[in-house]
């Protein structure tokens, strides 16, 4: 009789450690949940912030107001979590859905912008795989409207691009889009672009807006694509003369020092001080303690009703 009760007492024992052990799962798991939408909620938002400085505010770039904010070197605290906002103006960046004009025939000086920016990025990333050239003819491929394969004839090495003969030899198989990439996303479907490559452009190309650079936004590296002859003293001197005051004319380039009529004739028809529809990428990137959760979204701004409304979004980490 004592062993079974001793048998009994210790199978209680049993049952109630695997159902201590169970409840202690249970509300690590429920907290885990709550954090992460608080983080969720966090990053959300942030988002909001940007938006909403965005829609009120002409040039968030130029503005005091919104500088500190949206520079990506400020976090601000939202609720129990901290909140990390980087906004960038898809303006300045080179429009990849954009290498052949509308009639078909392939925008020499558009692709020549991308070519030097594969450069520049080669020349700065040391120690890392090469981007190739075969990646513009790539791109052409995916976004024009035919079959044929781009071939660039003014690239000495790497210029074949793929269609749908390539890409249904992948694993798994898929076909060639034929149309302009909607998100810069998409990119990693193209052929020869890793996940390295895309990390690496993803700052200065878009699938947005006219194709005009917006100078007072390009980023340093985008400013030394715009011309052959422009260098990266040039190009710094661009930056640093805009952060004393925005350009308000094109023709102010002018008057940068190292600007010479050359670099002005080649640029001059490429740039804008202003834009009319603009778009613009933020990340929102939200922590609570060892949780975080990041918002990619891409806005459109309506300069003439100041609507914003959301083209492109996603979240990462939750």
């Amino acid at each position: 009789m004592l062993v079974i009760v001793l048998c009994t007492i210790m199978l209680l024992e049993v049952l109630l450690l695997g159902f201590n052990f169970r409840c202690r799962n249970d509300l690590r798991a429920v907290d885990h949940l709550r954090r992460s939408i608080e983080a969720l909620n966090c990053a959300r938002a942030g988002l909001n912030m940007a938006i909403a400085a965005i829609r009120d505010n002409p040039d968030i770039h130029t503005d005091k107001g919104t500088l500190s904010l949206l520079s990506g070197e400020n976090s601000v605290t939202v609720g129990p979590g901290e909140c990390l906002i980087t906004v960038s103006e898809e303006s300045g960046k080179l429009n990849v859905n954009l290498l052949k004009d509308k009639t078909g025939k392939l925008d020499r000086s558009r692709i020549d912008r991308l070519l030097r920016l594969i450069d520049l990025l080669n020349r700065e990333q040391t120690g890392q795989s090469d981007i190739g050239y075969g990646l513009v003819p790539s791109i052409i491929d995916w976004t024009d409207d035919d079959d044929e394969v781009t071939c660039l004839p003014f690239v000495t090495r790497e210029n074949l691009g793929a269609e749908s003969d390539y890409y249904g030899t992948l694993e798994p198989a898929y076909r060639c889009k034929n149309k302009p990439l909607e998100a810069v996303e998409e990119m990693l479907l193209i052929k020869d672009v890793t996940t390295d490559i895309f990390q690496r452009m993803r700052n200065y190309v878009t699938v947005y807006g006219d194709g005009k650079i917006r100078i007072n936004s390009a980023p340093k590296v985008v400013v030394e694509t715009l011309a052959e002859k422009m260098d990266t003293a040039v190009a710094a001197m661009i930056v640093e003369r805009r952060k004393v005051k925005p350009f308000e004319s094109v023709a102010e380039l002018r008057d940068v020092p190292g600007v010479t009529d050359g670099i002005y004739e080649a640029i001059k028809n490429t740039v804008t001080v202003s834009g009319g529809n603009e778009y613009y990428h933020v990340e929102s990137e939200a922590r609570i303690d060892h949780l975080g959760c990041t918002i990619e979204a891409v806005l459109r701004r309506n300069p003439e009703t100041k609507s914003v409304e959301v083209v492109f979004y996603k979240e990462h980490g939750r």
